[in-house]
């Protein structure tokens, strides 16, 4: 009997709440099931701007109900159809963008993070239980912090940044890194880049613990695809 094998997204960023992004958080769920995918996370980028002036309880609800709309929405439509939608967020600190996983709504009370280098981030992050990946870390002017982060995304399939992403650099760093985790993300913000990135695995991700399990396994394949659907 053939095995059964489960698809993950692990970087895509909503119109809801990314500027950057051109597809709705539902209509992303929809098309990711169409090819094979059972789990999402939403990483969508961290807005200073939404939480620079929060102060009291009101102000971080509000903003953090406006952080997460498209994962909000994303969720509601993965709960429909049967896809499982996880929480993940990407935050651009020092010219380096970093995504985290392992996060809860409480994770966006923490706006102090912005003001932090890579090595105070990291220890943040092991102190609340977070896993840091480096995202597309040769893309632009961007400079890895290796000691600073638990992996890397060797592969960014975005495809309005490729090859522009360096992934053969990432790469080349990684195996550098023995101990250091290595991921596969599509950075949605097109229909086109549906299916490009991601990871295959034989047992299904279902939280963010599942899926850091499976990294430090080594028991999965890195997705680098050309998506079918158009723009």
């Amino acid at each position: 009997m053939e095995k059964k094998i489960y698809k993950t997204e692990t970087h895509l960023h909503t119109a809801e709440t990314s500027s950057c992004s051109h597809v709705e958080a539902a209509e992303f769920v929809r098309r990711y099931k169409e090819v094979g995918y059972s789990t999402i996370f939403v990483s969508d980028h961290y807005s200073r701007k939404r939480f620079r002036d929060c102060e009291t309880e009101e102000d971080f609800r509000a903003a953090i109900d406006e952080q997460l709309k498209g994962y909000y929405a994303a969720k509601a439509e993965g709960d429909k159809i049967g896809v499982t939608v996880l929480m993940s967020c990407e935050i651009h600190i020092q010219k380096n963008d970093y995504l985290f996983y392992g996060i809860d709504e409480s994770f966006f009370r923490h706006k102090e993070l912005c003001a932090m280098g890579p090595e105070e981030v990291f220890t943040f992050a092991n102190e609340q239980g977070y896993t840091v990946i480096a995202a597309h870390p040769f893309r632009g002017e961007r400079t890895p912090v290796p000691h600073a982060v638990h992996g890397l995304e060797i592969v960014n399939a975005s495809h309005n940044h490729y090859p522009k992403n360096h992934n053969d650099q990432a790469l080349a760093l990684a195996q550098t890194l023995p101990n250091h985790l290595r991921t596969s993300g599509s950075d949605a913000h097109f229909l086109a880049d549906i299916g490009r990135g991601g990871i295959i695995s034989e047992e299904p991700v279902l939280s963010a613990d599942d899926y850091v399990r499976i990294l430090h396994s080594g028991n999965y394949e890195i997705m680098d695809g050309p998506s079918i659907f158009e723009n």
